[in-house]
């Protein structure tokens, strides 16, 4: 019993420094600054609201990228292609459980797969 909570407390460290991590990267690497550079205002994102007090939502990710299927298609020369996989296959996987805007992205597969990274084929 000692041993399991132990190795329990352990990976929920070791998620934690994966997460913070994640949330330490330059804010350049944020999709709201992304999506600023390429000329996209708040409300494209922020559907229906003019001034956004909420987290974008898939509709607004979709207005522009039309599904996962296509987010996949562009992301399919990744390895492992972050938007095809056992979890964006199984369930609805909604944008913003990863992407988070105005804060550093915390891709969902770093929660079971410590260390993981996309890279190029």
């Amino acid at each position: 019993m000692l041993s399991r909570t132990i190795s329990l407390f352990a990976l929920f460290t070791l998620i934690s420094i994966n997460i913070a991590a994640a949330q330490e990267q330059d804010k350049s690497t944020f999709q709201a600054e992304r999506h600023k550079q390429q000329k996209v205002s708040c409300a494209g994102c922020h559907i229906g609201e003019e001034q956004p007090k909420t987290a974008a939502t898939d509709k607004g990710c979709l207005a522009c990228h039309k599904s996962m299927e296509a987010v996949a298609e562009k992301t399919a020369d990744y390895k492992p292609n972050p938007h095809k996989n056992h979890i964006t296959e199984s369930n609805d996987v909604e944008c913003t459980v990863c992407h988070h805007g105005h804060k550093a992205d915390a891709p969902a597969c770093l929660a079971c797969h410590m260390g993981l990274t996309f890279e190029k084929k």
